[in-house]
């Protein structure tokens, strides 16, 4: 099984590395998550991403996710970490890091609720890899729109504008995210 995967419809011109969303990977479960919700609806999401947190503690997984990516014939511009699941470890961190460093022209980007967990700065001095607190506006980054915190940078896709992540919008691909975080509506 390929540890890496084509993007969703939604992030179609990247590619996305995915964890099971559960307790003993994000460290709690979240009300109203989509990703569990992704996992129950169907069935075969939840074991092929099971099969890739096993990859993950192992340690040559850096070097297979780099071999994985250099055998891309077209390199994406842009590299989702965690869709679904979460950083566990600092050891995970750190393989992240030298994956990421690897590619430089690559733009790799996550969303965590883990940040006063572990120490991300290995991660934020990297100018290809942008981290965003998924707790920026105090809060849960999701919830009705018609209730998002006045200062919040929503995202325009959640908004009803017909874009192309990573192709019409780049914000969360942007060291930017990292100070102004990106707000969505609950899905």
């Amino acid at each position: 099984m390929k540890l890496i995967q084509k993007g969703n419809s939604k992030l179609s011109t990247m590619y996305m590395f995915n964890l099971p969303a559960n307790k003993e990977v994000c460290g709690r479960t979240c009300k109203g998550c989509y990703a569990i919700r992704e996992q129950q609806r169907y069935p075969t999401v939840e074991p092929a991403r099971q099969s890739r947190y096993e990859a993950s503690l192992q340690l040559d997984f850096a070097n297979t996710v780099i071999q994985e990516i250099a055998s891309v014939r077209k390199k994406p511009k842009y590299f989702r970490v965690h869709a679904s699941g979460e950083f566990y470890d600092q050891a995970y961190i750190s393989k992240w890091h030298k994956i990421a460093k690897s590619f430089p022209d690559i733009i790799f980007y996550t969303y965590t609720k883990r940040l006063k967990n572990f120490d991300f700065s290995q991660l934020k001095s990297l100018p290809n890899f942008v981290v965003i607190d998924s707790f920026h506006y105090g809060r849960l980054n999701y919830g009705l729109l018609d209730k998002a915190p006045a200062n919040a940078v929503i995202c325009p896709h959640q908004k009803g504008a017909s874009i192309e992540c990573g192709v019409d919008c780049t914000k969360c691909m942007s060291k930017t995210a990292e100070q102004t975080g990106i707000y969505f509506k609950k899905h």
